[in-house]
């Protein structure tokens, strides 16, 4: 899901997602093929991460073109774990960047070093979770943005849990803002490797409305 939680794989243990993931809009579409997510947990409450992967773009005028997208290291504090109240909250820096330098000239990337400082907050209800994301993104090309999301998650087997969010980036001043809607599901299939998929569409935005999914494995050790 687009929408952060405070979770942490634990201590010494790594959680590593494998996914295709697509967004698809008029004029093309892109893949990311593999996705790739590794998280490695330092004591209970922080998880280090690195992500990235390679990119193809197909548009509707032109072949297919593919290399490697951005790049992003962050890590996650979860600073509030009270079970008692069923209240989770954790920050999680990030730094967005381009390892190739041609990656956005040729639109595989978005242009320039972003620099994001969400707050995620999770409270637990019998039967469901209510998962809430706040913060700013800055950028050294363009404005600085609101970064947001509100997320419901609800367990409907032991090993199966339907979620469903709303998720959005706008300018400062709330103009120019982009919201998606998505829908996802997770899926345990044994104790280390868990079946993630969602699928999502945009309902506002500056641009061409955009058609996103993501399918694949979490693997965990």
């Amino acid at each position: 899901m687009l929408t952060d939680d405070p979770g942490t794989p634990g201590n010494k243990k790594w959680e590593i997602n494998l996914a295709l993931a697509f967004e698809h809009r008029p004029d093309g579409t892109s893949f990311n093929a593999p996705a790739i997510d590794l998280n490695y947990g330092v004591g209970d409450r922080i998880q280090l991460t690195l992500q990235g992967g390679p990119v193809v773009l197909k548009r509707s005028d032109h072949g297919a073109i593919g290399g490697l997208g951005g790049t992003e290291a962050a890590l996650k504090w979860r600073f509030v774990d009270d079970d008692r109240a069923g209240v989770t909250m954790s920050m999680f820096p990030r730094v967005i960047f381009n390892i190739s330098q041609s990656a956005a000239r040729r639109g595989l990337a978005d242009d320039g070093t972003r620099f994001q400082i969400p707050f995620q907050f999770v409270k637990s209800f019998p039967g469901f979770d209510l998962n809430l994301e706040w913060g700013p993104l800055v950028s050294t090309v363009g404005p600085a943005q609101w970064i947001y999301g509100i997320l419901v998650g609800k367990d409907v087997t032991k090993t199966t849990q339907l979620m469903a969010e709303l998720h959005g980036t706008s300018r400062t001043n709330f103009d120019d803002d982009v919201l998606t809607a998505n829908v996802g599901i997770r899926q345990k299939l044994n104790e280390h490797c868990v079946f993630i998929g969602s699928l999502g569409h945009e309902l506002r935005s500056p641009e061409a409305r955009a058609l996103i999914g993501y399918a694949g494995v979490q693997l965990l050790y």
